[in-house]
């Protein structure tokens, strides 16, 4: 199982993704503010549904892009927790002493926002692959399992906020815990993994390294999940690389 730790036990949570890569935070949000998010991001979601319909490469998944912007509740409330901030501040924020001007002085940066988004898991969607987030900037990873984790290793992270009660039959997520500390060649297996089952106010903070995947949706109801993803003041944001000038290119197989 995941661990289950209150916001309000910041260092805990520290430790928790330290040791299993993720944690489930079981106060972050109420169910009204909850319902407020969905809310913001439902005419949005329903956009998506009009403009791809039939040309869909997903057709059983709604998106919801730019939520940090359309969502006050979730900007303003969410992702100013302070107890939030010091966890994604441990793993995220960058420190350095670099020679200038004669001296040596400090920077220190914070993590930035990645992404925000909505995702609409429609009845009938199957499960994702397993994966780790940091694939996206290219990331190789050495093996911690002899040493521990490296604080400092990540480059990402990631915020999942159920819409509704997550389970297996819904498709809660599959992770794997103790994945982050993998090296790059070994291949997961969905055997190794738990389900991060949720219900409404609660939310899963796990590391860009973790191996995990949305699972599918057996149920006849829709399973909306809002997505926050951070990254180091100097990884180029997701969103940037989705909707601006990288081209990005995925050949199976290659090595």
């Amino acid at each position: 199982m995941v661990q289950r730790l209150s916001l309000w036990e910041p260092l805990a949570a520290i430790e928790a993704i330290e040791k299993d890569g993720g944690v489930i935070i079981t106060d972050f949000a109420t169910a009204d503010e909850v319902a407020k998010v969905t809310a913001d991001a439902a005419p949005h979601l329903r956009a998506d549904a009009t403009e791809h319909e039939g040309k869909r490469l997903e057709p059983t998944m709604r998106r919801c892009y730019h939520l940090f912007g359309i969502s006050e509740t979730a900007r303003e409330q969410w992702m100013q927790q302070p107890k939030l901030l010091e966890i994604l501040r441990h793993f995220l924020g960058t420190k350095s002493r670099p020679y200038n001007d004669s001296v040596f002085g400090k920077i220190a940066t914070d993590p930035i926002l990645s992404a925000a988004n909505t995702l609409d898991i429609l009845p009938g969607a199957g499960a994702q692959a397993l994966h780790r987030d940091d694939f996206i900037w290219q990331q190789k990873h050495e093996s911690h399992e002899q040493t521990g984790y490296c604080v400092g290793s990540d480059v990402g992270m990631g915020i999942l906020v159920p819409g509704v009660k997550t389970t297996a039959d819904n498709g809660a997520t599959f992770v794997i815990k103790g994945s982050h500390l993998w090296d790059h060649a070994r291949v997961p297996d969905y055997a190794e993994a738990t389900r991060a089952e949720m219900d409404v106010g609660e939310a899963f903070i796990f590391l860009s390294s973790t191996v995990h995947a949305g699972g599918g949706n057996q149920t006849e109801q829709q399973r909306p999940v809002h997505g926050f993803f951070f990254c180091r003041s100097y990884i180029r944001p997701e969103a940037s690389l989705l909707f601006f000038s990288i081209s990005f290119e995925w050949q199976p197989g290659g090595v």
